[in-house]
């Protein structure tokens, strides 16, 4: 069988391709049925070949090609007819992958080839001694006619993340708590595989229980990153009573004055990146955080609380919190210095 892995997520590509060897059977066996090919070092006529390659002691083989159709892509729309090399090489490929042998999974994992495109939607070509010019049925006509099984698998977004994890667990026999859940989405964001080692790792600490929100907090990377989102909050709202609880709960969990002042430094410089794109860019949570280069959670926080803030206002609080830390390292009082700042901040315009 061929399938096509187009923008796939790099773990559930992972996954699929491991339950394909899997299914080669004894991995001493499977080991010698395995080729994996990668882009332009490889060739129609090559991926062809090991496709038609008989299994050696096992019923299937797996050919594995990994960025070879965008790069193939490329090629074909820069040069400058029909009758070019790659044209004549994406015409042996796609008239042969009907032809290829049940007795192989031949799998094509890639980003990036673009829709509009021969590749995709076919060409016309002249071959040699051809009399007329013969039309190449692209990839999408391969898949209407099942000669190619497409499989699409990105990455959740935000708002599907929560219940990718609840199944995950569920599929791990992991029992974790809705709350818990949530915090573990905000927390690592569409990290696939480290979003299944942390829920290892908290199914460890959590022994027979569910897991808890106190586990994520405890365990998880940048959970204090957003107790600090919740100090931001709180100062973007110029609610200084919250504000001052937020700093409690930080102070509680041994967080120190002068790490304080980095994490809150750290997010007013993404709220004011964000501010600065958001007036560049018309985008949403995805594009603004691929653009400042930030995750989509401290991305979606700081949209939100720069909507509070002037660009000359954040670039003043900048210029506050370098007085803060020259303060700190020259003897002033640490904790008495964040006291103060945090009480400047929430101040009314």
């Amino acid at each position: 069988m061929v399938y096509l892995l187009l923008d796939y997520d790099e773990y559930l590509g992972a996954q699929r391709l491991a339950k394909l060897s899997a299914a080669l059977g004894d991995p001493e066996m499977a080991g010698l049925n395995t080729t994996e090919l990668a882009g332009g070092k490889t060739s129609a006529a090559e991926i062809l070949g090991h496709a038609a390659m008989m299994p050696f002691l096992t019923p299937r083989r797996l050919v594995t090609v990994h960025g070879y159709l965008s790069h193939l892509d490329k090629r074909m729309a820069a040069s400058k007819g029909t009758d070019s090399a790659a044209h004549a090489e994406a015409a042996a490929l796609l008239e042969g992958l009907p032809d290829a042998p049940e007795s192989c999974d031949l799998v094509f994992v890639d980003s990036g080839v673009d829709k509009r495109r021969g590749l995709w939607r076919g060409f016309k070509i002249n071959a040699s001694g051809d009399k007329a010019a013969r039309a190449v049925p692209g990839l999408d006509a391969l898949v209407k006619t099942k000669a190619v099984q497409m499989e699409d698998a990105g990455t959740p977004d935000a708002k599907a993340l929560p219940s990718w994890i609840q199944r995950r667990a569920r599929e791990r026999k992991i029992a974790i708590d809705g709350r818990a859940v949530q915090q573990l989405a905000n927390f690592v964001g569409p990290n696939l595989r480290q979003l299944d080692n942390e829920l290892g790792k908290l199914s460890t600490y959590a022994g027979e229980r569910p897991i808890q929100s106190d586990d994520v907090m405890l365990l998880v990377s940048d959970a204090s990153e957003a107790m600090i989102w919740d100090l931001t909050d709180a100062l973007s709202q110029r609610n200084g009573r919250r504000a001052m609880l937020a700093l409690h709960s930080l102070r509680r969990a041994d967080a120190h004055a002068l790490y304080l002042l980095t994490m809150i430094a750290r997010q007013y410089r993404i709220i004011l990146k964000v501010k600065e794109a958001m007036g560049a860019i018309r985008g949403g949570e995805q594009e603004i955080a691929t653009l400042v280069g930030e995750r989509p959670y401290p991305v979606r926080k700081a949209m939100q609380q720069a909507q509070a803030y002037s660009l000359a206002e954040l670039e003043g609080i900048m210029n506050r919190l370098l007085e803060a830390d020259f303060a700190m390292k020259t003897g002033a009082d640490a904790d008495t210095e964040i006291d103060v700042l945090i009480a400047e901040l929430t101040q009314r315009r």
